[in-house]
């Protein structure tokens, strides 16, 4: 992604994000979502960067120029999965009504036995995978990321007592894509958000809502290497306090001398199609195009 929003400091104190937490947890979510409303404002009007990008983004996603209140709509939804994740974490599941979409498609690659590489993104709530995973303890998510020792919100939602419900593989250490061979090779899930690029990994260029976009070569890369088959997830927010979470297949296996770029091909379809019906879910506040 690109290095100017990767350097911008989190927004909101610590005290600030505490009282949301309690508030959350003890006052309930539907005033939390109330006090959200105040909350997004702030950001819509001190956050042009978010603002900017998301006018952008929204007006090649649905085809015409965007108003302030799709903005500010915008902006509510990512605050509102940020929310969200308070219940998730804190065993607090049935906050939230949970539609799961084509999951036979999961279990149909898991039934190979060489674990199953999730494709996800920041379209939607990957947070939102720890339902399936709850509802089967032997399941093990190990999802990888850019960790960031600085992060207010996952420092506190990762407090004494509270847990997330898949593990990390931090990006960027010695060993971290070892550790994602080994996960695999004992029949886990290894989820990856595909659709940033970090640091100096392969990329290539495809077409993305009406213009050339990088995405990284990495997960097919693993892919290519360990056989575990490749499925896409998104956890969508559809309103009030329903979520959807959907699956869909994209290769049981990838030939070690198929393209890489025909497979990637595959993913940014189905991340472009999903974008177009659900572009609030969307939460890459930066030029995704010009990263």
């Amino acid at each position: 992604m690109s290095s100017p929003w990767r350097a911008q400091r989190e927004r909101g104190s610590r005290t600030a994000l505490r009282l949301i937490i309690w508030l959350a947890l003890h006052a309930g979510r539907r005033v939390c979502r109330v006090l959200l409303l105040p909350i997004s404002a702030y950001f819509f009007l001190t956050a042009p960067l978010a603002r900017r990008s998301s006018q952008v983004f929204l007006q090649r996603a649905r085809g015409r120029p965007a108003r302030w209140r799709d903005t500010f709509k915008h902006l509510f939804v990512f605050a509102t999965t940020l929310l969200d994740r308070v219940y998730l974490v804190n065993g607090r599941r049935r906050d939230l009504a949970v539609k799961i979409s084509h999951e036979q498609v999961f279990w149909d690659a898991m039934q190979a036995g060489r674990g199953c590489l999730l494709l996800g993104s920041h379209l939607g709530s990957f947070e939102m995978l720890g339902i399936v995973g709850g509802e089967h303890p032997q399941l093990v998510i190990n999802v990888v990321m850019h960790v960031d020792d600085s992060a207010n919100m996952r420092q506190l939602l990762t407090r004494p007592g509270s847990e997330l419900p898949y593990r990390v593989i931090p990006l960027g250490q010695p060993g971290s894509m070892l550790q994602v061979k080994e996960c695999l090779d004992r029949g886990e899930v290894v989820g990856i958000l595909a659709d940033r690029v970090y640091g100096d990994e392969p990329t290539h260029s495809l077409p993305f809502l009406g213009q050339s976009a990088r995405f990284s070569l990495s997960p097919w890369r693993l892919a290519q290497i360990t056989g575990a088959p490749v499925v896409t997830v998104f956890g969508l927010f559809r309103g009030g306090r329903q979520y959807e979470i959907v699956f869909e297949a994209l290769a049981q296996h990838v030939d070690p001398g198929a393209s890489l770029q025909q497979n990637l091909q595959g993913y940014v379809a189905i991340l472009e199609r999903q974008a177009r019906t659900s572009p609030y879910n969307w939460f890459n506040f930066y030029d995704y195009w010009n990263a």
